[in-house]
């Protein structure tokens, strides 16, 4: 079986709440969207994997974040992979990033990376950031110890099977994404393995980390700021 990248880039002007979740539209995006999908393409061809990136909706509910519960989804994925590596479009990969699949090798977990703002919550202001909507359901042990950042992770079939009754909820749940894939981590209770944050680094411009792997420009600023993230593309090779 092989191993798959996938990320997805279609205009939300196409479905029914465009500023749902405060995304950049496509028109603003567009440059560091193809910056992106190339370094991404190199690391596959680098690493021997498929690369995909998704252009046409399939999902089709209020915006375009939602497509990615099509790999827990549709059964086809899992007739050609056993490991689906899910990636933002605002996400860059390191052109010395090691090979994320070989590093972290369980074929039945779920792989997030590390995120403080969930394991290292312990402030009335930390927790309230964490623990609201339909979070607030769950015990806040186990969402700080599920909580992670979507915008890099790695499923593999017996993690999807696991999630899958849970995300097959989505449209009545009435939250956004992210609260909706950990909500689903822990109703499951599927097997996590935790991950380097160095493959899913915010703001590395910022922090001019030298062992970022993957960095991920988060965040609707990210357009104000588009020249420190072009700097940092340019200062490590990918310009």
């Amino acid at each position: 079986m092989k191993k798959c990248i996938v990320q997805y880039w279609i205009p939300s002007s196409e479905y029914t709440d465009p500023d749902y979740n405060n995304l950049l539209q496509a028109k603003d995006q567009k440059n560091l969207v193809e910056i992106s999908t190339k370094s991404f393409q190199k690391y596959a061809d680098k690493y021997g994997y498929d690369y995909k990136r998704i252009s046409k909706k399939k999902i089709n509910f209020r915006h375009p974040t939602f497509e990615r519960f099509d790999l827990w989804l549709d059964d086809a994925w899992w007739e050609e992979y056993d490991e689906i590596m899910y990636v933002d479009c605002d996400v860059f990969a390191m052109p010395d990033a090691p090979d994320i699949f070989q590093h972290y090798k369980s074929l039945d977990t779920l792989k997030v990376c590390e995120h403080d703002h969930f394991q290292k919550a312990t402030l009335g202001g930390q927790i309230d950031l964490i623990y609201h909507g339909l979070l607030k359901k769950c015990k806040l042990d186990e969402v700080k110890h599920y909580g992670f950042q979507p915008g890099v992770f790695i499923l593999t079939k017996p993690a999807r099977d696991i999630m899958r009754p849970y995300i097959e909820q989505f449209k009545e749940l009435n939250d956004h994404d992210g609260h909706i894939l950990i909500w689903t981590c822990i109703q499951s209770q599927v097997p996590l393995t935790r991950m380097s944050r160095y493959y899913n680094y915010k703001k590395a411009y910022f922090k001019g980390h030298p062992e970022s792997y993957f960095f991920h420009a988060a965040g609707h600023k990210k357009l104000v700021e588009s020249d420190r993230v072009l700097t940092f593309l340019k200062a490590k090779g990918l310009l």
